[in-house]
């Protein structure tokens, strides 16, 4: 991708971009055939974009996005786990080239445009927070809810959204429910009109629950040990605590304290399930404790160590991978386990009915979607993103082949990877971000099958 500002300017093809923008809201509005409408995301999905200038590629994506997310809006039940729906993955993709964009361009090179690019972007944020919260990644929603309200424009919208987040999944935060369900209640106090219109009794029966009467104090970093180090994981979100999305410098955000449900099953199995838990934890605590000593290190051995890191990170995923294929009894042999193996048949493109068969437990479809983020899908009609294009390459090239560190874009051939330590650990953040969750979100699962269970007994 080229970053220059020479390819920030309006052509030909940002007026074709605006045209098809305007037919994605017909269409969202049901004043657009859908024929046409199919015909034109076609059109438009031919076209490569890598090739196009940096404004074309981050408006092309928006349009993109927007397209499946009305798609979606019309013809799915957000309360299912959908795994094989194209639209739920295309509208999530195209939303990641867009923060892949905005993430490595600065201000200055926008220039005259990063008004209109910021207001793109923001909303992009909003639309991608609110596809989380469908698939049942709703701490990633949570941080995305905030970077959308950097725009004083979408600030209804955020909070609204916000407030059915918290109201329809405040069990999940076991240990800061009632803060939870505080925040619920102040939001709609606010909007009461716009609640009662889109969840006629909702507001008034979260109203109705048991919440404190005053908000937790922030963090004084400066009175805890390690402090910047502290610091450091909260605001990278990296912290295996869900109130952390919510805000990171709250008290509750201070500790990693995301705890294994308790599991119905023999003792045997439950020891089981708590060793292994255990060490997914302390796998993960330790390896982040290490990508911050090398980040802000300078030494060429550090560098070694950062691919090490990296590395781990894929490795704790395996681990989760185990895990689960153990909790759902998968036809797997452990030594065939992986995070990227286990959702599917030998095909890569049918879904295991073990998988199927939670339907409603969208943490099990979160866990799936960062498989996704991480290693991509076999499936008709996936569409990898920049991301996870990203994550692949550099791994592939740790492992089997050569890394050099040197500044500039990245590239490389048959042989080398070039990058520069700045883009290796913006990445390798990224991957500890996606690994942060999915111990979360593996919790959250446990939590969803063991209520389940009981319920059907």
């Amino acid at each position: 991708m080229n970053y220059s500002i020479e390819q920030s300017e309006i052509t030909a093809l940002t007026k074709d971009i605006d045209r098809f923008a305007a037919l994605v809201d017909l269409f969202a509005d049901g004043l657009s055939d859908r024929q046409l409408f199919m015909a034109e995301i076609e059109r438009f999905e031919r076209i490569d974009w890598v090739e196009q200038n940096m404004f074309n590629q981050m408006f092309g994506y928006f349009a993109l996005a927007s397209a499946y997310c009305a798609l979606k809006s019309k013809e799915l039940d957000y309360t299912k786990a959908h795994y094989t729906n194209v639209y739920i993955y295309k509208e999530i993709s195209y939303y990641h080239n867009v923060q892949y964009i905005v993430s490595r361009v600065t201000k200055e090179q926008w220039a005259a445009l990063f008004k209109t690019v910021f207001q793109i972007y923001c909303r992009a944020y909003l639309c991608l927070a609110n596809a989380y919260d469908h698939v049942g990644r709703f701490c990633e929603a949570q941080q995305y809810y905030h970077l959308a309200a950097l725009n004083e424009r979408n600030k209804k919208d955020v909070e609204i959204n916000r407030g059915y987040s918290y109201a329809n999944m405040h069990t999940f935060w076991e240990h800061e429910e009632p803060w939870i369900v505080r925040r619920a209640q102040k939001i709609f106090s606010l909007y009461p009109k716009d609640i009662d219109e889109k969840a006629p009794g909702l507001r008034e029966m979260v109203c109705k629950w048991v919440a404190p009467s005053f908000d937790m104090p922030k963090i004084n970093f400066a009175s805890i040990p390690d402090s910047e180090y502290e610091k450091w994981v909260n605001i990278n979100y990296i912290r295996i605590n869900r109130y952390c999305d919510v805000d990171c410098y709250s008290e509750l955000s201070m500790n990693d304290n995301v705890m294994l449900h308790q599991i119905h099953d023999t003792a045997e199995r439950n020891e089981l399930f708590a060793s292994m838990y255990d060490e997914i934890m302390k796998s993960f605590i330790n390896t982040r404790k290490l990508l911050y000593k090398t980040i802000f290190t300078q030494t060429d051995c550090d560098i070694e160590q950062l691919k090490m890191v990296y590395k781990n990170f894929y490795s704790i995923l395996d681990k989760i991978a185990l895990f689960i294929a153990v909790f759902l009894n998968l036809p797997i042999k452990p030594h065939a386990v992986d995070f990227s193996k286990i959702w599917t048949d030998t095909s890569g493109k049918n879904i295991r009915p073990e998988i199927l068969a939670h339907e409603c437990n969208l943490s099990l479809l979160a866990l799936y979607n960062i498989k996704l983020d991480v290693y991509g899908s076999k499936m008709d009609g996936y569409i990898m993103d920049e991301l996870t294009k990203d994550l692949q390459r550099i791994r592939n090239f740790i492992e089997h082949k050569f890394i050099k560190i040197d500044e500039g874009q990245m590239s490389y051939n048959d042989y080398q990877l070039t990058i520069s330590k700045n883009e290796l650990n913006i990445d390798t953040i990224r991957l500890a971000q996606l690994v942060r969750c999915a111990i979360i979100y593996l919790c959250n699962f446990v939590m969803h099958a063991e209520y389940d269970k009981k319920n059907n007994q």
